[in-house]
């Protein structure tokens, strides 16, 4: 049922790319992966576990109702809670379990093995997935690409789990082209099979004789949907995300086409974010209701790292073929600023009790604060003027505060003393 399912789904695929010969189409999805070093402890703490459940089940309920596509990568950590606290062994109503029988969401692993604080490779997280009822067909390794703990090279032959020594897993496809440290990511279109780890232009160079073919996340920095560790504040608002895609779109469009283009991007997204942003599911909405004038032209076809994979061997029988084009030669002015910082400024920073809001124009505001473990301690809906003043009777310490002013959403880190 479920491989009549998918060679369905890829037949609608390529009919859609065969009406849009026009366009030069961007294969498109949403990547999410929780770490190991997330705060809140999903595989011993029961509340915390059901709280970011609550909340994944709101985004994947957005991601099915608007048809987008969804790679959900997890990590030993929240697997562990689903086997813990979700009944994952036995129940086929799991978060993960359920997530992954959507036809729009595929369910991968993520990681980043370390034989103390986290003895799990790929192989045991394709061991603890089956034991939560989902089997990685697609075999997606979320790798960095030169001189890891871990190499991508080693999962072109089935590998044995460090934990779970007797099971054995291969990787398909090899996403993410992350480095060490993330000082040198690799932010490439295409789809093509690396010759060596050893060097970036090496990486990049096809290999056909190899078994993993990397798929690109494109101009995936440009777009995602996160939090800056360093300063707490949202990198891009929801209207930016939707600006940047349809710009990097745009630009492609102007190119000229070849016999092997495809263009594959993703939006990456956290789990440590989600309890920072409020209504992260309807923040993910507006970009996907952002993007769908593209997708009913044909510029963005949505598809999941495994379709993207079906969809350029469908077309590609030749092995020498590939594609891949730098994210530096898209001529894109992209700023990692909120569009929104001038048109909101919040002051005093640190403030006791009371900060005062001013508005560049007259505007209608959703105001939340939300503290560090992600809960909501102050909402408001403000109207009628261009200033106004909070009053926050909150504890001393560091919040977020977060003003939806339209299609804009500003945050910022405030210090209450």
């Amino acid at each position: 049922m479920f491989g009549k399912m998918r060679l369905t789904l890829l037949a609608v695929l390529l009919i859609l790319c065969m009406f849009s010969e026009a366009q030069i189409p961007v294969y498109f999805n949403i990547v999410s992966h929780n770490e190991i070093t997330d705060s809140l402890k999903y595989a011993t703490n029961p509340s915390d576990f059901a709280y970011i459940k609550t909340r994944l089940l709101e985004l994947c309920d957005t991601i099915i109702s608007k048809h987008a596509k969804y790679n959900m990568q997890l990590d030993a950590n929240f697997i562990l809670g689903a086997l813990n606290f979700d009944d994952a062994a036995d129940s086929p109503d799991d978060i993960i379990e359920w997530a992954h029988s959507s036809p729009y969401i595929d369910v991968d692993g993520h990681n980043h093995f370390d034989p103390i604080v986290n003895p799990y490779n790929y192989s045991d997280l394709a061991k603890l997935l089956d034991s939560c009822g989902v089997v990685m067909t697609r075999k997606v390794l979320g790798s960095n690409w030169a001189n890891p703990t871990q190499t991508w090279t080693q999962y072109q032959t089935p590998q044995a789990g460090y934990t779970y020594t007797d099971y054995y897993w291969q990787a398909e496809i090899l996403w993410g082209m992350a480095s060490p440290g993330h000082v040198n990511d690799l932010d490439v279109f295409g789809v093509w099979k690396p010759l060596s780890p050893n060097s970036e232009q090496l990486f990049l160079q096809h290999n056909p004789g190899n078994t993993l073919t990397a798929i690109g996340g494109g101009c995936k920095n440009d777009i995602s949907y996160t939090i800056n560790v360093q300063t707490g504040e949202l990198k891009l608002s929801t209207q930016q995300v939707v600006d940047n895609i349809k710009g990097i779109v745009d630009y492609i469009q102007t190119l000229p086409p070849g016999q092997n283009d495809f263009y594959t991007m993703n939006m990456l997204i956290n789990f440590r974010d989600i309890p920072q942003i409020p209504s992260f599911a309807d923040s993910i909405g507006s970009i996907i209701d952002g993007l769908q004038d593209y997708v009913d032209q044909g510029k963005i076809v949505w598809a999941t790292l495994g379709e993207k994979y079906d969809l350029w061997y469908a077309e590609h029988t030749d092995p020498n073929d590939y594609f891949n084009y730098d994210c530096a030669d898209v001529s894109l002015d992209v700023n990692d600023e909120l569009p929104a910082q001038n048109l909101v400024q919040i002051y005093p920073n640190p403030a006791h009790r009371e900060l005062h809001m001013v508005l560049k124009e007259r505007s209608d505001v959703a105001v939340k604060v939300v503290n560090l473990s992600g809960a909501i301690v102050y909402e408001k809906t403000l109207s009628g003027a261009d200033a106004y003043s909070l009053d926050l009777n909150l504890p001393k310490g560091l919040y977020f505060i977060f003003v939806a002013q339209g299609d804009s959403l500003f945050a910022e880190k405030i210090v209450l003393n």
